[in-house]
């Protein structure tokens, strides 16, 4: 394990109120927010002000996750982290300036509503830019080589298996004002972007790259916005991947990775440092990306059998892919016990399909979500 880029998690299949299931979170209500079950799968609908959505977010998901502390100790000694927490810590607290406004804002309101630490709020939301231990891929298949007819985009999310974690996630549907509302697949008490989508059909994933890994040998900017923040910006302000890439380009970010990124006509890869910004495209109408850069004022390397398995569908002769089949794509470049979740959205429809749990989730039946019905409704 080493210090500096990111941690993921999964989305809980599991109803509340079964004694042969494990323990999640209980349906509740506050002021605006709701903690309710879609087909057994933990929805936290969280609406308002910033300090509103934070409290929502406190009582309803930190305050309410089953012993959050066992689970945070626990991941700790899997990373091998246990011994440098506190310096990861007060790192993340030197990170807090850089934090969206009303980002910092919402987790203040977090940490008093759920009575939790701020320090562990602003480890969970750093992590990205502290930490590592990732591995992902993910797949971008453009509407002309898609069944549908329209874009796909899958993803693998490969992470340490803490015992608990599963219990511990959710999908968190975001209607700040003056916001456009989105949905992400977090765990408690992450509230920035891991793997998202937005009501414009905007979705984005985060592929780790160390920054030692950067043939432009970037520093770490300390003055920079956290990285899954970022992202969360990307969903909170942004329609399409031309405007996303705008965005970013004129944002600042601390660390390295890839940005996996598909709106309703299509996607791409953003390499990110410090300093840079590359675009890379389909071939022949699939976009790949697992755990290193690619392009040529980035890479160091471009060995990755995950991506030499992925790479056989960008050859012209390869066929159509459907829902389906991206599951089954990523099957083939599964992680064992560390593939904690899979996925694939379907931008123009608002959907997502997602398995979860207990490794290998790729191989989990997926169950699908109308993210758009929750957006739309009042």
């Amino acid at each position: 394990m080493k210090l500096f880029a990111p941690v993921l998690v999964v989305l809980a299949l599991c109803s509340s109120g079964r004694a042969d299931e494990p323990k999640t979170f209980p349906t509740a209500t506050h002021k605006g927010g709701e903690l309710r079950y879609v087909d057994k799968v933990p929805v936290l609908i969280l609406k308002g002000k910033p300090a509103e959505i934070g409290e929502q977010f406190g009582k309803l998901a930190i305050a309410n996750a089953p012993d959050l502390t066992k689970l945070h100790e626990q991941f700790l000694a899997d990373s091998g982290q246990t011994a440098t927490y506190r310096l990861i810590e007060a790192m993340s607290r030197r990170l807090k300036p850089n934090f969206p406004p009303h980002v910092a804002t919402e987790l203040e309101a977090a940490a008093k509503a759920s009575g939790r630490p701020e320090g562990l709020l602003l480890f969970a939301n750093t992590i990205a830019d502290l930490t590592s231990g990732l591995g992902c891929s993910t797949i971008i298949v453009e509407k002309e080589r898609s069944t549908t007819g329209a874009p796909l985009f899958a993803r693998n999310f490969d992470w340490i298996p803490t015992k608990g974690i599963t219990e511990h996630t959710l999908v968190a549907v975001y209607k700040g004002e003056g916001k456009r509302a989105f949905a992400a697949i977090t765990v408690t008490p992450i509230a920035g972007v891991i793997s998202g989508m937005n009501d414009a059909g905007l979705c984005v994933t985060i592929n780790e790259i160390h920054l030692r890994r950067s043939k432009d040998n970037a520093k770490f900017n300390w003055s920079g916005t956290p990285l899954l923040l970022n992202f969360r910006r990307v969903l909170e302000e942004c329609s399409t991947v031309a405007e996303a890439e705008k965005l970013l380009r004129g944002s600042k970010r601390t660390s390295s990775c890839c940005l996996t990124i598909c709106d309703k006509n299509g996607g791409a890869v953003f390499e990110l440092t410090p300093d840079n910004l590359e675009v890379r495209k389909n071939e022949n109408g699939v976009c790949c990306c697992t755990n290193h850069f690619r392009t040529d004022k980035l890479s160091v390397t471009t060995k990755c059998d995950r991506y030499d398995k992925l790479s056989l569908l960008q050859q012209k002769d390869a066929p159509k892919l459907g829902v389906k089949d991206a599951f089954e794509q990523l099957q083939k470049v599964d992680q064992g016990k560390g593939t904690l979740q899979s996925m694939v959205f379907e931008p123009s429809e608002r959907v997502i399909h997602l398995a979860y749990g207990p490794g290998s989730a790729s191989k989990l039946p997926p169950v699908k979500l109308d993210l758009g019905k929750l957006f739309d409704e009042k």
